[in-house]
């Protein structure tokens, strides 16, 4: 028997393929191309604050397909080749700066969770190209780990044929099943509009199964003397990629399903409506923690942004569905979220109280907070430091008014209004009233 001196570990393209896309929910794996398509957007518009007005993604799906496609400038056969048909990110790929989607293994677990046969095509300002891949066959050949393009056409392009689209067909049982549910549809519309969220409201449009989803409202109130805290921090100041972290905090109108803290990474949207351990509640035993949720506070609302050149120094997860909890970087806000939270609570525990005592309609605290201020959302508060503020002494209420209503002789009525100098039914009603008072009780103080 000859001598053997190494042995061969490269995996079956079967195996490799199944653990790729085992532990992605069908959920995920759409958000990791509806991503792709925002990655796209911000190339084209980089500027801090751009509007993605005129910019689109649009999908489909159904028992028998998904379709994906965008006009945010495509990407050409060099990114294609180099890493976005690779399995894994090379080292020294270019990176989309804030990026969400990142071209490392989210396109191609998404196309292979999804069935067993996808075309991807692409046009860029200077080249058009396109592919198609029969699963089946690709796997079959066990040598082969390469994709072939069917075209690739030089040219100049314009700005209205830019753009990608991705069709996936023969879809795996489990996923058609999937994608012909009307919860699904649900579930996956209201992801999107939460986790898109930042760029549904600069415009992007996103059109999924026919109908345009709108941006998920996240707002505080602000005006008067009421003023959400807002803290800036930089982490890894010193390095080329530094993180910026930026914390809102306040109330909103009451709502439990919205009450929580909201993480942003990267303008996604991973965490929304937080109200567990993760980011603080619940934690009254600890050393300044705080404390469960209940209705008292369905009127707070945190959040707390992290944006950064490199993607990989955000704390999210490896899908960016969730939150790394041990980053280094987020224990560094985590511990400010506190703070800011304490201060938002002290306003809360006094209003239900002044409310307990007072009712709703005589809460002069409540009565502020609904007059003095208007609903602003996250995305208008500026960089500028400043502690959560709200009114304490908060102005009087006028004394409560009921109406009284009756009926006497017109010829009594017109009598009395030449007495007393008035000209209607109702200032006789009022002075009347006012004269009886004065003479029976006594003037007001």
């Amino acid at each position: 028997m000859p001598a053997r001196d190494s042995i061969k570990a490269l995996p079956t393209k079967a195996f490799f393929v199944e653990m790729l896309v085992r532990d992605i929910p069908v959920e995920n794996a759409v958000l990791d191309l509806v991503d792709n398509c925002i990655d796209g957007a911000r190339r084209l518009r980089p500027e801090e604050g751009a509007e993605y007005s005129g910019l689109t993604v649009t999908v489909k799906f159904d028992r028998e397909r998904f379709l994906i496609e965008d006009n945010c400038g495509g990407f050409d056969v060099a990114k294609a080749e180099t890493y976005a048909f690779r399995f894994g990110r090379p080292s020294d790929a270019d990176a989309t700066p804030h990026s969400i989607g990142q071209f490392g293994v989210g396109m191609k677990r998404a196309l292979f969770k999804f069935g067993r046969y996808f075309e991807v095509s692409s046009t860029t300002p200077k080249e058009r190209w396109s592919m198609h891949v029969d699963v089946a066959e690709w796997l079959a050949d066990e040598e082969g780990w390469t994709f072939s393009f069917d075209d690739v056409t030089p040219g100049e392009f314009g700005p209205d044929e830019l753009g990608t689209r991705i069709e996936v067909r023969n879809l795996r049982s489990e996923v058609a099943a999937r994608f012909a549910s009307p919860r699904t549809d649900r579930q996956l519309a209201e992801m999107i509009r939460s986790h898109q969220g930042q760029f549904l409201a600069r415009g992007l449009r996103v059109t999924f199964n026919g109908r345009e989803l709108s941006a998920a409202d996240l707002s505080v109130r602000s005006g008067g003397k009421f003023n959400p805290g807002i803290e800036s921090l930089m982490f890894d100041e010193g390095s080329g990629a530094p993180v910026t972290i930026k914390l809102i905090v306040g109330v909103s109108d009451p709502s439990p399903a919205k009450a929580g803290w909201y993480v942003v990474c990267n303008r996604r949207v991973i965490v929304a409506a937080d109200r567990t351990e993760l980011t603080g509640w619940g934690t009254a035993g600890e050393s300044r923690g705080l404390p469960k949720y209940h209705n008292d506070y369905a009127r707070f609302r945190g959040v707390v942004f992290f944006d950064c050149d490199d993607a990989g120094k955000v704390p999210w997860n490896t899908t960016k569905t969730g939150l790394d909890d041990a980053a280094t970087v987020w224990q560094q806000a985590y511990d400010r979220m506190i703070e800011h939270s304490r201060s938002v609570f002290e306003f809360l525990n006094e209003l239900a109280n002044d409310v307990a005592e007072h009712g709703g309609e005589r809460s002069r605290l409540l009565k502020a907070l609904t007059d003095d201020t208007v609903l602003t959302d996250v995305g208008e508060f500026g960089a500028v430091d400043q502690r959560f503020e709200w009114d304490k002494e908060p102005r009087k209420l006028a004394p409560k008014t009921i109406g009284i209503h009756y009926w006497r002789e017109e010829s009594k009525i017109e009598a009395l209004k030449g007495i007393l100098g008035v000209g209607s039914a109702k200032a006789v009603g009022e002075n009347s009233f006012d004269w009886m008072y004065r003479t029976r009780v006594g003037d007001d103080e």
